[in-house]
């Protein structure tokens, strides 16, 4: 059964709308209940459609803050205007207004650097990890899924030390690795095997559905493709269960099933 897909989630990096006047209104706000609520009314009553954006807030902190594209091409004022109106809220602490770089087209440039849960992060869209990846295959040759598997091991290891640093505990981890894995817009992990050993369930096989190195090549590889997601279970589960454990790719979207999926087993030690 094909694992639930869930809604899209578009980052409010930029917007193209040909023939409108875009805008970016940057806003610190007191935080307080209906802060947010006073600004959108506002903007409401001069006619103004807010499109995208974010807002962000911590408990007990003074101040808030929230960052938003809108359409002001049928607003009742000015854009100037519609910035003295907002200043005039009591709940607004500081204001800065971005105008599209050309006719039809805003992109956020008012922020850097971009973080994910507080650590920095870029975006690199699927198109130009197909092109990455195909380049490393021309390049390398099989070389390329060692180079790819021993970045994603890392990847991996580095994901579980930051989650026990956190305090997340064990029968927690791959709860928690997984709703990662799907914000990171990696894919959607299904665990369809468990295992257990010293009282542990860890996972034994593991799908990855829409997983994001094999998208772009969907259908175009005749053998499993993904070196890199491979690695990175490699290293969860090392990382995890304290011993070396192997991954094996048995279904792969690159090849045109309609899902990635793993098999983790422990690496048997060699004898001398």
């Amino acid at each position: 059964m094909r694992a639930r897909l869930k809604r899209s989630h578009e980052i409010p990096c930029g917007i193209r709308a040909p023939n409108r006047e875009l805008v970016q209104f940057c806003i610190t706000l007191r935080n307080v209940p209906g802060a947010m609520g006073q600004v959108t009314s506002e903007l409401a009553r001069y006619g103004v459609n807010i499109l995208s954006g974010y807002m962000t807030a911590r408990p007990g902190e003074e101040l808030g803050y929230i960052t938003f594209f809108a359409d002001i091409t049928d607003s009742a004022v000015s854009l100037e205007g519609l910035a003295a109106a907002l200043k005039q809220l009591d709940v607004v602490v500081e204001l800065e207004v971005y105008e599209a770089e050309v006719p039809g087209l805003i992109v956020d440039s008012a922020h850097f650097p971009l973080l994910f849960l507080g650590q920095e992060a870029v975006v690199i869209d699927l198109r130009m990890i197909g092109h990455m990846f195909s380049r490393l295959d021309e390049v390398f040759g099989t070389g390329a899924s060692v180079i790819l598997y021993e970045m994603g091991v890392r990847a991996g290891e580095i994901v579980v030390e930051e989650l026990q640093r956190g305090g997340v505990s064990l029968p927690e981890m791959m709860k928690v690795m997984s709703a990662l894995a799907v914000a990171r817009g990696w894919g959607i992990p299904e665990v369809v095997e468990w295992s257990e050993e010293h009282g542990t369930r860890t996972p034994r096989v593991i799908r990855i559905w829409e997983n994001f190195e094999c998208k772009p090549l969907a259908g175009k590889k005749r053998r499993p493709h993904s070196h890199f997601m491979r690695g990175v279970i490699a290293g969860i589960m090392s990382k995890l269960m304290g011993y070396p454990v192997k991954v094996r790719e048995v279904k792969c979207l690159a090849k045109g099933d309609p899902y990635c999926e793993f098999i983790a087993e422990k690496t048997e030690p060699v004898r001398q």
